[in-house]
């Protein structure tokens, strides 16, 4: 039920957002090219939702000339040759294959991108437009989702900065600091939000490492360590909900240390005592609501992009591979689109071939058993229907197969990917006057032509280039990691060092991160222990990768943090403990130094499991 509540909830968004930008559209003149103003607002509205509201319409003044130009200039050059628009829409597909090397938030922008284009597309090829309605399409969208956005996040436009950052307190996901840290970075930062974010990321990566060390302990020991992390646990999930409140309450009760009933090994205990540590700092930061803002480089995220960009643009880049070959399989299935010019099946061959290929060869055969098996099964209730209803109750089927799949878009695909039978094949049969059994034959083959070709081309790898082993990726990305937080040692003691050489080693640092994450096709799938600890382990070397451009930027104004640097990486080694941050930092250098040492923490605990 409550996952059916928040699908109808996921539904009335949909139709307001859809509708409204149909709506304009056909108000202002659009015709027939209003849905796709509708659905690109959709896909626009998915990409550049969840964060705060500054940030969000950040994102969506980036993001809205890329959507304008990605949905419109495949469609205009369609009009002059049908070539000439293919290949516009391959290089947008690869662009947008391409832009998850951001970050997970950059999943759904590349997707939105990807959809919207591709739709464009599809729908110049089963009719006509003019040109001012194909650049007004998505135009419209771009503004109604800006007008939406800015409407929802007006009430409280900074609740979900503090939620990202109460996730950090409480939540086990790796990506919760990770993601944390990009929105707070984006939105307004503020001081007492830095203190939680660096106290609550050490907390968490430290409660890791001593859930690791409890299985080595002595049974006495490790109970006792039990109840110390729980009690940790239980007073911080009491701040993070005061973290996530406008105002801090005042019946906030104070952090009181739980004392291990035994006595612990030195190392452990001291950890023990840091878990304590930023539980106050914790606590002292919800109190005080520090407002002003935290004297941190805005730019630092730009910066960190477009690292991770050009790490992207080696041959030795997974993720680059992988935009390619989504290039490829979007030219075969557009070749074999224009063999049946005006089909109005073609949109939906054309985004389930997109839909279907996916970074991971793993995720693409999901996507692929989701499409296949929800088509085949919705094919054989509406063969059904056709047998036992006359085709003029397949309009009315089709709109209530929308409203039972919707709900279910992200909790069941299968279910999903069946309703669209009905949506598809009743509209079209209905709406065109065409064979509703012929239109559900080609619908199933035109499923099993782009499954054919999201499968080839999610498994192809490319000829001689090797595909290592889990232990070796990792290996490679925190060997290049310590060689940049050794560089970036150097220039904080003031050395002098040649930004290419700094600009060699970042992106060094970020392909053999992308490496970690985006194995080659065919590779071992890993256990999945394996895969917490390779998400986590992945978040810590991402982490540790921003920290180390932070750093870069602060030059050889800290030289008290060069040898905090270069102890980092030696502590990349294994056995070595993190270093403790020097004293008499400031905000700034201080959630640096923190984030260091949490992502460290993470690195570590996840190595014997990926070893």
């Amino acid at each position: 039920m409550k996952a059916l509540a928040q699908g109808a909830g996921f539904l009335v968004v949909i139709v307001i957002v859809v509708g409204g930008a149909a709506g304009v559209g056909a108000a202002l003149g659009l015709g027939g090219v209003s849905i796709l103003a509708g659905l690109t607002a959709l896909f626009c509205f998915i990409a550049a939702n969840g964060g705060p509201l500054r940030a969000d319409l950040k994102l969506l003044a980036g993001f809205a000339p890329v959507v304008v130009i990605g949905g419109a200039l495949p469609r205009l050059l369609g009009e002059v040759s049908h070539v000439a628009g293919a290949a516009a829409l391959v290089v947008v597909v690869f662009v947008a294959a391409l832009l998850p090397v951001f970050g997970t938030r950059f999943v759904t922008v590349g997707l939105g991108l990807g959809m919207a284009s591709v739709f464009g597309f599809g729908f110049q090829i089963t009719g006509g437009a003019s040109g001012w309605q194909i650049i007004g399409a998505p135009a419209v969208a771009v503004a109604v989702v800006i007008i939406l956005r800015t409407l929802m996040g007006l009430s409280d436009p900074d609740k979900p900065t503090r939620t990202a950052l109460a996730d950090v307190l409480t939540a086990h996901n790796p990506t919760a600091a990770e993601r944390a840290a990009r929105v707070w970075l984006v939105d307004r930062p503020r001081a007492w939000q830095s203190r939680v974010l660096s106290a609550g990321a050490r907390f968490r990566a430290t409660v890791g490492v001593l859930k690791g060390r409890r299985r080595a302990l002595p049974a006495d020991q490790a109970e006792a360590l039990t109840e110390v992390i729980e009690a940790a646990d239980a007073q911080m999930a009491t701040l993070a909900e005061a973290v996530k409140a406008k105002s801090t309450p005042d019946d906030l009760p104070p952090v009181t240390r739980v004392r291990a009933k035994v006595a612990l090994p030195g190392a452990t205990g001291r950890l023990v005592d840091d878990l304590w540590r930023m539980l106050e700092s914790v606590h002292a930061a919800v109190t005080a609501r520090d407002q002003s803002t935290s004297d941190f480089p805005r730019h630092l995220l730009r910066q960190v992009l477009r690292r991770e960009l050009e790490g992207a643009f080696s041959w030795r880049s997974a993720q680059l591979r992988h935009a390619i070959r989504c290039a490829l399989g979007m030219a075969i299935a557009l070749a074999v689109a224009s063999f049946r010019p005006g089909d109005p099946l073609t949109v939906s061959f054309l985004m389930t071939t997109f839909a279907i290929m996916q970074p991971e060869w793993r995720d693409t055969l999901t996507k692929a058993w989701q499409r296949v098996g929800g088509s085949l099964a919705g094919a054989a209730v509406l063969a059904l229907v056709l047998w036992l209803l006359p085709q003029s109750a397949l309009l009315p089927i089709a709109f209530v197969a929308l409203l039972i799949g919707f709900p279910f878009m992200q909790t069941q695909p299968m279910l999903f990917n069946g309703c669209m039978v009905f949506l598809s094949v009743g509209m079209n049969a209905s709406t065109r006057h065409l064979d509703p059994v012929h239109t559900l034959i080609e619908y199933v083959l035109l499923m099993a032509g782009a499954v054919a070709i999201g499968l080839l081309f999610g498994f192809l790898a490319v000829p001689g280039v090797p595909r290592p082993p889990l232990s070796a990726r990792l290996a490679d990305a925190t060997t290049e990691l310590q060689r940049l937080l050794r560089l970036v040692a150097n220039l904080l003691r003031g050395d002098e060092v040649l930004g290419r050489a700094v600009g060699v080693r970042f992106r060094e640092a970020a392909r053999a991160h992308q490496n970690l994450i985006a194995p080659e096709p065919g590779s071992k799938a890993p256990a999945a222990d394996q895969q917490e600890a390779l998400d986590e382990a992945s978040e810590g070397l991402r982490g540790l990768t921003g920290s180390a451009l932070a750093l870069f930027r602060l030059g050889n104004t800290a030289p008290g943090l060069a040898d905090f640097a270069a102890d980092a990486a030696r502590a990349l080694d294994d056995g070595v403990e993190p270093p403790e941050p020097p004293t008499g930092l400031d905000d700034e250098q201080r959630l640096i130094a923190d984030m260091v040492v949490a992502d460290l923490l993470r690195v570590q605990n996840a190595r014997p499991v990926l070893a």
